[in-house]
């Protein structure tokens, strides 16, 4: 072996060490941000219509009892009524051990549900 072909194998080997991980590692980063952001444009395309009943129950401050139209006298014995500073499914969901059917559907769950 002549001292070109070492060199040029010293050079092969080292971009196979050193150079090849690194590509990899900026081809999946890449890949990672592509990504990341499709998600993010389909979750903001598919949330639109959450994104707005939340700012609605922001702005008019409604309620559990107020969205459902509880009863006063059901109002007394309701967790989420009791504890007015948890929001009211999760409130439920403690009290009962398991989320109650209706608070799926409702706006006040559907603005909140990481909560749970």
């Amino acid at each position: 072996m002549n001292a070109t072909q070492a060199t040029f194998t010293m050079v092969l080997l080292f971009g196979l060490r050193c150079l090849l991980p690194l590509a990899l590692m900026f081809g999946i980063g890449y890949a990672m941000n592509w990504m990341v952001a499709r998600w993010e444009t389909e979750a903001n395309e598919q949330g639109e219509g959450t994104a707005v009943a939340a700012n609605v129950i922001a702005k008019n401050g409604d309620r559990c009892w107020s969205i459902m139209k509880c009863d006063p006298e059901l109002r007394k014995d309701c967790p989420g009524f009791k504890q007015q500073m948890v929001p009211c499914w999760l409130a439920k969901t403690q009290a009962e051990g398991a989320l109650p059917e209706k608070c799926v559907t409702c706006p006040v769950y559907e603005a909140k549900p990481s909560l749970a």
